[in-house]
């Protein structure tokens, strides 16, 4: 009996080392580092993609600012100088097809038996086709000066008037196809600034001409 006692106590040594083959293994601790959680840098990144300041970048294309250049485009003028309502020496005035009129020279001279001094318009004027014939007369014309003077056409009947005058009433009716060209002659102040001499009828056409640089 003494010798069986060592020998289960033997027995009962060896066997409590071995696992237990019906219990099941433990979890391996590796497991909970499978799926790791992103990094703080990561999710600084993704937080700045939708931050506030993207938003604010796309409310300056649409601010009040973006529309301050339309207003450039206003007009930035609409006057017009007085020289451009002068017509070139031989332009031609057309009143609706029937009678043709122009300015095709001026000159300063002497012209006796007329006070002051002088300044002739060579003046031309056709009968287009007005039917009933046109009377020519000195009344519809004046000299300008540069600050809205007018000089109108001499009233005075000289001894030596420049030839060929153009003609002054005299009851004569110009017919469709005739014309007629002479001088003009005005009385004008001694030193007197002129820039144009100007044609207006009863009915209210006009037109105006520049004077040559001599005058």
């Amino acid at each position: 009996m003494k010798r069986l006692v060592p020998l289960l106590l033997l027995l009962s040594a060896c066997t409590v080392g071995q696992p237990n083959a019906s219990s099941p293994p433990p979890t391996p601790e590796t497991t909970l580092s499978a799926s790791p959680s992103p990094s703080p840098s990561e999710s600084d990144t993704m937080s700045t993609s939708a931050s506030p300041s993207d938003s604010q970048t796309t409310d300056v294309s649409a601010s009040p600012s973006a529309t301050d250049g339309s207003t450039s485009a206003s007009p930035s003028s609409t006057t017009t100088g007085s020289a451009g309502s002068f017509r070139a020496p031989g332009e031609v005035l057309d009143l609706n097809g029937e009678v043709t009129i122009t300015v095709l020279d001026s000159k300063r001279a002497k012209v006796n038996g007329h006070r002051g001094n002088q300044v002739l318009a060579m003046v031309k004027t056709c009968n287009v086709s007005a039917a009933s014939g046109i009377e020519l007369t000195w009344d519809t014309w004046v000299l300008l000066g540069p600050d809205s003077e007018e000089y109108p056409a001499s009233t005075v009947r000289g001894n030596a008037e420049p030839t060929p005058a153009y003609p002054n009433g005299e009851g004569r009716l110009y017919k469709p196809g005739q014309c007629a060209k002479g001088w003009i002659v005005f009385d004008v102040p001694s030193g007197a600034q002129l820039s144009g001499v100007r044609y207006m009828n009863s009915l209210g056409d006009s037109a105006q001409w520049r004077v040559s640089a001599s005058v």
